[in-house]
């Protein structure tokens, strides 16, 4: 048995070594992640202040008055030039324009020259207003404008290289776990060139599809770049233009300004989401018809993208919840300023994986001390322990990752739990193959003590269970008495069909053992052993009464003579009054009586035994059994032949 508990808990071991790291365990913790963050904004919700951020939204609205997107980047332009008549802290554009502005005038002469062979002419414009492209570049050189970048994890030769120096510095000397991208699609150079600065905007949801985290740092190749949100705050002149990341014992460490907090070995954040009705909005058509209040966007940090829904820019965050991609950008924003940006450092999740293999061996020695309800209450108690952990640590902004604990513990558990209940269903298949050999030992032991009382009987009551059961099984196959043939039954039968004569042990030898016909007188007394074995059989019911075997053997012992027309002894039954396990054997007793030798009589044939048998039915025997006795006679015989 100790052997047994060695290999489970080696077997725990490599089962742990081959979780961590997996997707189901990121998942589970996911979805982990995504309870105890509703429970904690049940038990401390957090509101959001004054917003530091707006956002000007392409929207449904402005689609319908100012057409479809793109728009032509004179009327970018004009946006971006009304934003900054505010003075924003920074601004930001959730937009890539990877290609020229093909509704510029200068554009269109070329278009018609190239596929039409047309030479038109577009006169009367100043000349600043021929390039879209060149007007909306000197719109971006006056203003606090960031521009983005997305970083794609292969070098295509048509990538414009158009990366420029971003104005800040992020210091990750000794950090190579950041994500990296050897490529990137970027905003024509023109455009790029004229920008304050950049950030990428590459985010994408876990694998059940849900938004959570975001990174703040990536690779460009060599080059650190952060992404667009950061790189807002590390060039808006309210911080240093510097960010550092280390690695430190709970994991990388990043720190801007005077906040600190910690991630994972990807400078992933888990962000936390805040009532859509929260956030600052305003409409970009209401902001370009001077619809808006000066006071909104002073010193704000103002994000410009796509929320319209036929723009398809848009994220899940939680099951029943959908938000813009430019909504994701603020979120970090703003928990960065109130304190809710959630630190998840990496030291958590390989931490968890092992205090939670300890308990799985906690779990697993109480276990093997059977001590079940300690068990349960280990169990419950780590679990409610760990969660109320989790909500805690969520209220202030720090998430524990208990998915690496609390998983594999439940896994493992059931593993446990099912290798010991398999071990234990063979144990006791084993004790139960030994008791029933031990009961059957000891009911061929109370024939035989039966068997030595009348020596001519010999090899009988091997011969007699193997009938019974013939017939038995013959009888299950058609159909006949389901209720009462099952394999179970038929096994009790075979089993104790040896002690149908049990009750001569009290008939005296004079009797028993006579050498010729008893009288009347000694043939009553013969009559007796139906009636003394029952009673033997009886006490034994009566210190075992849910033993289904000393019941079929007494009723076989008690009314094995009973005849089909009510002719027999001892109590005269008839028909179907008289128990199917008695009828059986009634017929295997007198075919076996036939065929052997007697102090009396010499062996019948077979032929002559099976037409006695014939001349009995539905007098002496049940006339069913009797129809499947004559389909089997062959297999009688057989059995008859080999157990002389």
């Amino acid at each position: 048995m100790r052997k047994f508990y060695v290999a489970v808990a080696l077997s725990t071991l490599l089962f742990y070594l081959a979780a961590y790291p997996t997707a189901l365990l990121q998942q589970s913790d996911n979805l982990l992640y995504d309870l105890y963050k509703r429970i904690a904004a049940t038990v401390a919700p957090s509101q959001l202040g004054e917003p530091a951020t707006l956002i000007v939204e392409i929207d449904d609205k402005s689609l319908e008055t100012l057409g479809q997107w793109p728009w032509p980047r004179v009327l970018t332009a004009k946006l971006l030039e009304q934003i900054g008549t505010y003075k924003p802290a920074a601004i930001a554009a959730d937009v890539i324009f990877p290609e020229n502005d093909r509704t510029s005038p200068r554009e269109l002469v070329r278009f018609y020259q190239n596929y039409f062979g047309l030479s038109v002419q577009i006169g009367g414009l100043p000349e600043w207003l021929y390039d879209n492209d060149t007007l909306l570049a000197d719109t971006i050189s006056d203003l606090p404008l960031l521009l983005p970048l997305y970083l794609k994890n292969r070098w295509d030769s048509n990538d414009t290289a158009c990366f420029k120096d971003t104005g800040y510095r992020i210091d990750a000397e000794g950090v190579d776990t950041l994500y990296t991208g050897v490529g990137l699609l970027c905003n024509i150079p023109t455009l790029q060139q004229q920008s304050r600065s950049t950030g990428f905007i590459n985010a994408r949801e876990d694998r059940d599809g849900i938004f959570r985290r975001m990174p703040l740092v990536m690779r460009l190749q060599q080059e650190p770049v952060a992404a667009l949100a950061v790189a807002m705050l590390l060039t808006s002149g309210r911080f240093p233009a510097e960010m550092h990341l280390a690695n430190s014992p709970l994991g990388l460490r990043a720190t801007l300004g005077d906040r600190t907090f910690y991630t994972d070995a990807h400078t992933n954040v888990l962000l936390r989401f805040y009532p859509t009705d929260t956030y600052r909005r305003i409409s970009a058509v209401d902001l370009l018809q001077g619809r808006v209040d000066p006071a909104d966007i002073r010193g704000k940090y103002v994000l410009v993208g796509a929320t319209a829904v036929g723009l398809h820019d848009r994220y899940t965050v939680a099951p029943d919840e959908v938000l813009p991609g430019i909504f994701m950008h603020a979120t970090l924003i703003e928990n960065f300023f109130n304190g809710d940006l959630i630190s998840q450092p990496g030291v958590f999740p390989p931490v968890n994986m092992f205090l939670s293999f300890l308990s799985a061996l906690a779990t697993l020695i109480l276990f093997r001390r059977k001590r079940y309800l300690s068990i349960i209450f280990f169990f419950g108690a780590v679990t409610l322990f760990y969660s109320a952990a989790a909500v805690a640590a969520l209220t202030q902004s720090l998430y524990i990752a208990p998915g690496y604990f609390l998983t594999p513990l439940a896994l493992s558990f059931i593993i446990m739990a099912l290798a010991i209940a398999v071990k234990g269903y063979t144990q006791r298949k084993q004790f139960y193959e030994q008791l029933s050999h031990s009961h059957q030992a000891a009911l061929d032991s109370m024939a035989l003590v039966a068997e030595t009382r009348d020596m001519e009987t010999g090899a009988h009551i091997i011969r007699t269970k193997n009938y019974v059961r013939l017939l038995a099984m013959a009888m299950a196959r058609q159909g006949s008495y389901r209720e009462i043939l099952s394999d179970t039954y038929i096994e009790q039968l075979f089993h104790t069909a040896p002690l149908h004569d049990i009750g001569k042990v009290g008939i005296p030898d004079h009797i028993l053992k006579k050498p010729g016909r008893l009288t009347p007188e000694e043939f009553e007394t013969m009559k007796l052993h139906t009636t003394y074995g029952k009673e033997m059989l009886d006490n034994a019911i009566n210190s075992y009464r849910d033993n289904e075997m000393l019941r079929v053997a007494r009723n076989i012992a008690y009314g094995h003579h009973e005849k089909w027309n009510g002719s027999g002894y001892p109590q005269g039954l008839s028909g179907e009054a008289i128990p199917l396990e008695a009828r059986l054997m009634a017929l295997a007793d007198v075919y076996d009586a036939l065929i052997s030798r007697r102090y009396y009589k010499e062996p019948f044939s077979f032929e002559k035994t099976e037409a006695i048998i014939v001349e009995g039915r539905g007098s002496h025997f049940d006339p069913q059994i009797v129809d499947v006795f004559l389909a089997l006679k062959e297999e009688f015989r057989r059995i008859a032949e080999r157990h002389q």
